[in-house]
């Protein structure tokens, strides 16, 4: 898991450092601060299991893989849009590697950003 932490933290340098103005490796998740005072926190324990949480304010953007949503098409991947309650289909990670999908989280964060 640590490894993976590292492998993060390099794509951040090399592809995101436009967005991410902070970051904090821990034993259990990275912290990544970003350009709009939000903050992401990271945890992908395993190949399979991981939680992408997005803190905007009051605002949350979660992308996770917590099995509690079965009627969703992409179950167990699944995003909390905006809110805790507000669950949607995971339109930006796939069954690929933890690091393609955390590249596709920040690409989707940046775009958010870039919109807002």
């Amino acid at each position: 898991m640590f490894l993976r932490y590292l492998t993060f933290l390099r794509i951040v340098n090399d592809e995101f450092s436009d967005i991410v103005v902070n970051v904090e490796l821990h034993p259990d998740r990275v912290r990544l601060s970003l350009v709009d005072d939000s903050w992401i926190d990271v945890r992908y324990p395993v190949e399979d299991k991981f939680s992408f949480h997005w803190q905007r304010g009051r605002k949350i953007y979660r992308i996770d893989t917590a099995p509690h949503h079965r009627n969703i098409k992409t179950y167990p991947r699944h995003i909390h849009l905006g809110s805790e309650n507000n669950i949607v289909e995971d339109n930006v990670t796939e069954e690929g590697s933890p690091e393609e999908n955390f590249r596709r989280f920040m690409l989707w964060v940046r775009n958010i950003l870039q919109n807002d």
